[in-house]
């Protein structure tokens, strides 16, 4: 196969790549961003599902792999496409950051299909997170780019959030709004998640922000998505009681209401023994 185009350049490219360095992990080039959209389908689909027909030149039989958890021609061609495009305009940046999401969208869209399709382990699921350009990544290639491309930003997170959520409950979002908050997070508060995204922009604006009221995060809070996603661990694990929005004031705050509730077991007990 060396030498030839299989599919085309950019994809044949990083699948060569991906078999030259896959033994050399802490090499730059496992970590550009087309060989982690190649290793993002081996965990997907299976490595065999992926070498094996660049092995032999048969770009038919990696699009029968591509699509046997439901991906459509569409949505197959279009991938193929903007990999290729994104390879092709290193110079454009604005170009390359809006090819960059949509490609990892649809990564996580065929991710999804398969979880709807098979059983996925929480272990498969963690590896395919790590496979992502998230904000609490620790690998320094794949952080710088996602410094460059989604600087601060939780787009994909969120939407690999509402995606899962989509699978475990059955439904199906119409349209992913960049806005949206997680679909834990509306349900939690009280609201429904699907009715939600059928709202226009503003709309969820203001839910969001009754959202963020409920879970008691301030207004003026820089970090309230950041502040969301404690509290909706803090709720699940303790219910809506007395918190602050800070994890540490709400521990000095548990701490105070157990040692009260001691201190009267302790006087209580004081007054029964006369």
């Amino acid at each position: 196969m060396e030498g030839n185009v299989f599919v085309n350049e950019a994809i044949s490219k990083a699948i060569a790549d991906y078999i030259k360095f896959k033994e050399r992990p802490d090499r730059a080039e496992f970590h550009s961003f087309l060989v982690v959209v190649i290793r993002t389908l081996v965990l997907i689909y299976g490595e065999l599902d992926i070498v094996n027909p660049y092995r032999t030149n048969n770009a038919l039989g990696l699009d029968t792999n591509l699509k046997k958890f439901g991906c459509s021609e569409e949505v197959l061609q279009e991938l193929k496409r903007q990999i290729l495009l994104y390879s092709q305009n290193s110079e454009n940046e604005s170009l390359q950051r809006e090819l960059f999401v949509s490609i990892e969208k649809t990564l996580i869209d065929l991710f999804a299909l398969r979880k709807k399709s098979v059983d996925v382990s929480e272990e498969v699921v963690a590896q395919f997170k790590s496979l992502l350009y998230l904000k609490n990544d620790l690998n320094v290639y794949k952080k710088e780019l996602y410094q460059k491309f989604t600087p601060n930003s939780d787009i994909l997170f969120y939407y690999l959030n509402n995606k899962l959520f989509e699978v475990k409950h059955n439904f199906t979002f119409t349209e992913f709004k960049d806005v949206a908050l997680s679909a834990e997070a509306y349900q939690l508060a009280g609201f429904n998640a699907v009715e939600v995204m059928h709202l226009k922009e503003e709309e969820i604006e203001n839910i969001n922000n009754k959202v963020y009221h409920f879970f008691r995060i301030k207004d003026n809070d820089l970090n309230k998505r950041g502040r969301l996603d404690e509290a909706i661990r803090y709720y699940k694990k303790y219910g809506n009681t007395i918190t602050s929005g800070n994890g540490y004031v709400d521990l000095l705050l548990l701490m105070s209401v157990i040692a009260t509730g001691l201190l009267l077991v302790v006087v209580a007990g004081i007054q029964f023994m006369r």
